[in-house]
């Protein structure tokens, strides 16, 4: 695939032509409640801490991979799109919450819109992020929306919690070793080399590879990220 991609999707075409059967679960009420996964509670801009969070992941970002063109998969309200925006990225970002998406920041709402994870992606990015959004996702559309994602983009940095197991949203909860597994099958391998512990311990950045990596190569990498 030609790493070096123009644009992102249209924002004034939804991605998803139906909403998701629980899109309704992430409203006001969600967010205003919001056990953060990855930090204090209640999901807000008023909360100083997701800001300066989601800007040192910018920064990271930017330092170590220097995309040009990225895809926030569940961008929720947008935080890392506006964060990567500020910092000269042609970032984007979908979220199945309609609610979420409303509360982007006015100047960044160009660029974000409604939309699961497992719709159609018609663009190719440099980078695709998904944090913490496929255990939301049943069994098979976390597989389809690996399916997109590996479509569209030569390097995925990708987060899912293996042990969180409380919250009601959380439906398909995994160890790494699974999602290794799946992204191999799309013949993505992780990076040995890339630490992404700056957004989750068991966050990794996955490249496609001309060569499936072994199952015993996965598996030692999955006990570094448990």
């Amino acid at each position: 695939m030609d790493d070096h991609v123009v644009g992102g999707e249209n924002p004034s075409v939804p991605i998803s032509s139906a909403a998701s059967p629980t899109a309704s679960e992430y409203g006001s009420d969600y967010y205003n409640a919001y056990y953060g996964r990855l930090g204090p509670s209640v999901y807000t801009r008023e909360n100083p801490h997701w800001l300066k969070f989601f800007g040192h992941v910018a920064d990271e970002i930017v330092r170590r991979l220097n995309p040009r063109t990225v895809l926030d998969a569940g961008c929720a309200k947008g935080f890392l799109v506006e964060c990567l925006r500020d910092r000269g990225v042609e970032a984007y970002g979908f979220d199945v919450s309609e609610y979420a998406i409303g509360e982007v920041r006015p100047d960044i709402k160009l660029y974000c819109w409604v939309g699961s994870a497992n719709d159609s992606i018609s663009k190719n990015y440099d980078l695709i992020t998904c944090i913490e959004v496929c255990e939301h996702l049943p069994e098979s559309e976390a597989q389809d929306a690996i399916r997109q994602m590996t479509a569209h983009a030569d390097r995925i940095l990708f987060s899912s919690t293996p042990g969180d197991f409380t919250e009601p949203t959380h439906v398909n909860v995994r160890p790494v070793i699974d999602w290794l597994r799946l992204f191999a099958e799309f013949s993505f391998a992780p990076d040995q080399a890339f630490d992404a512990g700056f957004i989750a311990p068991q966050a990794m950045l996955l490249r496609r590879a001309q060569v499936r990596p072994s199952d015993q190569a996965l598996c030692r990498f999955a006990n570094l990220r448990n």
